[in-house]
């Protein structure tokens, strides 16, 4: 009877930690803030760490070297970019809600185009 319990206890223990896809390092989720705050004022973040929240966008459907976090308050999504390879975001992370810390850097759009921001994360969650 106490080796059923036990095995029960473990079972769902593996069970409740398979909620989330994380990817890389652990998201430090004591700094989270979400996709809109940095928005408001990207450049105060530019080469600083960050954990930001959001609601995933799309996703890269060739290498999952990307995904976009959708942004309430600005024209545009924010992306979350890795070297091909180094994370691959699955792409039915689409819709769920994600977590990342990484690097807020410059993301060149190219001639007559304002640059924008984009996070190179060293660690992403994905909720389930």
């Amino acid at each position: 009877m106490l080796k059923t319990l036990f095995t029960l206890a473990i079972s769902s223990l593996i069970f409740t930690t398979q909620a989330a896809s994380v990817f890389g390092d652990a998201v430090d989720k004591t700094m989270v803030m979400p996709v809109e705050q940095l928005l408001t004022q990207p450049k105060s973040y530019l080469d600083k760490v960050v954990t930001i929240s959001g609601t995933v966008d799309s996703v890269c459907s060739k290498q999952g070297c990307w995904m976009k976090f959708t942004a309430d308050n600005s024209t545009m999504p924010f992306r979350i970019k890795v070297r091909d390879g180094e994370m691959v975001f699955p792409l039915s992370a689409k819709g769920k809600t994600a977590y990342a810390t990484g690097t807020v850097n410059l993301w060149p759009q190219g001639e007559d185009q304002p640059d924008a921001y984009q996070l190179v994360p060293t660690a992403v969650e994905i909720a389930d």
